[in-house]
């Protein structure tokens, strides 16, 4: 896959709700067309997934971050996702959409995922906290990752955490 087939795949990607897929802000055009772009699929994508970080809180954690510790602001998502009804959806309907997107900055150091936040955030704690058995889905999985050598400019991340800064996330 190529910048232009990742941009052309996502940028108008709606999702279940009728919403648009990637709902962070991304200057599209921004993206130089030799940014590079990895797939990974099932087991391989759905660990990889872990490691991104969701635009959310005040400081950036990944999503593995937030299922070892279980801290408050994995806990206020939960509470959201269980009041807003998705919890209950993917418990018991799995994952119907198993596919994900993420922005990387040059070196692969911080992964963003651009797509599929809660859905991912849904399963796993459905997996960890309520030993939901999901491999059918996870073998499904696939992610998209685009390397981009202008991260901050695409992706603006200093609008999503007040506090970034690219050399300490």
């Amino acid at each position: 896959m190529t910048s232009a087939d990742f941009i052309k795949k996502w940028r108008n990607s709606i999702n279940y709700l009728n919403q648009r897929s990637v709902g962070i802000h991304v200057g599209w055009d921004l993206i130089p067309p030799n940014s590079t772009v990895e797939n990974l699929n099932g087991e391989t994508a759905w660990k990889k997934i872990y490691t991104t970080t969701p635009p959310w809180f005040k400081v950036p954690q990944t999503f593995q971050q937030l299922v070892n510790t279980k801290n408050e602001d994995y806990l206020q998502i939960v509470d959201e996702e269980t009041k807003n009804g998705k919890l209950k959806y993917y418990r018991q309907k799995g994952i119907l959409e198993p596919f994900f997107c993420a922005f990387s900055n040059q070196d692969g150091s911080f992964l963003l995922l651009g797509d599929g936040n809660h859905r991912f955030l849904d399963c796993i704690y459905l997996i960890h906290d309520e030993d939901k058995i999901f491999e059918c889905y996870i073998k499904n999985t696939t992610v998209d990752i685009i390397c981009l050598p202008n991260f901050d400019e695409v992706i603006l991340p200093s609008q999503i955490w007040p506090t970034w800064n690219a050399d300490n996330k």
